[in-house]
C-alpha cells in the first residue's frame, strides 16, 4: 500500500500534503472562515488537486437537507477547512477537517443531545474500483470521473453523516432524568392473589372455620 505517510500527531502535520491541523476550538474557527470568499457550489476533484487547491469557509447546517433531517434543529454552522493535492506517490488527495454542533434526539430518553463534531477528512481520488485497491490506507476513496464534478454541499454533508452515531446517546445516563419525570404507578396487589384460600374458608360453616 505504500510508504506510510510521517505524521506529527501534536500539531496534525502531514508530510505528504504538507497540511497543518492546529489545535483551536469552534468559535474561534467560524470568524475566520468568514471573511474569506464564499465556497464555490461545485469543484472538479482531480483538477483542484492538480492545482493545489484550498476550501475554506462556512455552511449553514440548513443547507445541508440529508443531514438537517437527521437534527433536532438546524440552527448553527459547519466551519470548513480543506486543502487538496498529489501525495508523493502521485494520488490526488482531499484533507482537512469539518467542525460543527448538532442537536440530536437522545435514543434512550428522546431529549435533545448536543454533540461537538470535530470530523478529519482524508480522500484520495479514484477513477474506478480498480484503484481502490492501490490506494494508500490513509485514505478513504473517492471514486469520482476525471472531468468529473462534486457539489461542496454532498461532500460536507457526506463527512457529517459518516461522523454521527448510529445510536445517538447522553453519554452520563442522568442527564436523561427529566426533573419532573412522572414514574408509572405501582400496580396493585390482587388480594385474592394474596389468600388464594380467602374465598374458600368464606364458603366454608362457622364450626368448620373455627377449627
Amino acid at each position: 500500500m505504500g510508504t506510510p505517510r510521517r505524521r506529527d500527531e501534536k500539531n496534525g502535520y502531514c508530510e505528504e500534503s504538507g497540511f497543518i491541523l492546529t489545535e483551536f476550538r469552534l468559535t474561534d474557527m467560524i470568524p475566520r472562515l468568514m471573511q474569506t470568499p464564499p465556497l464555490p457550489e461545485k469543484i472538479h476533484p482531480w483538477r483542484i488537486a492538480a492545482e493545489n487547491g484550498v476550501l475554506n469557509g462556512t455552511l449553514a447546517l440548513a443547507a445541508l437537507p440529508r443531514l438537517a433531517a437527521t437534527l433536532d434543529d438546524t440552527d448553527g454552522r459547519v466551519a470548513i477547512a480543506l486543502t487538496t493535492g498529489i501525495d508523493g506517490q502521485g494520488f490526488r488527495f482531499i484533507q482537512g477537517v469539518l467542525r460543527t454542533e448538532v442537536a440530536l434526539a437522545c435514543q434512550r430518553c428522546l431529549g435533545s443531545l448536543r454533540l461537538a463534531l470535530d470530523v478529519t477528512v482524508s480522500l484520495g481520488l479514484v477513477r474506478d474500483e480498480a484503484e481502490i485497491n492501490r490506494l494508500p490506507e490513509d485514505y478513504e476513496p473517492l471514486l469520482i470521473p476525471e472531468g468529473g464534478s462534486l457539489a461542496v454541499v454532498d461532500l460536507v454533508e457526506d463527512e457529517l453523516l459518516l461522523a454521527l452515531p448510529q445510536i445517538p446517546r447522553h453519554d452520563d445516563v442522568r442527564e436523561c432524568a427529566a426533573p419532573n419525570e412522572i414514574r408509572p404507578p405501582e400496580p396493585a396487589l390482587d388480594v385474592e392473589r394474596r389468600q388464594p384460600f380467602a374465598v374458600l374458608a368464606s364458603l366454608l360453616p362457622d364450626s368448620k372455620r373455627s377449627h
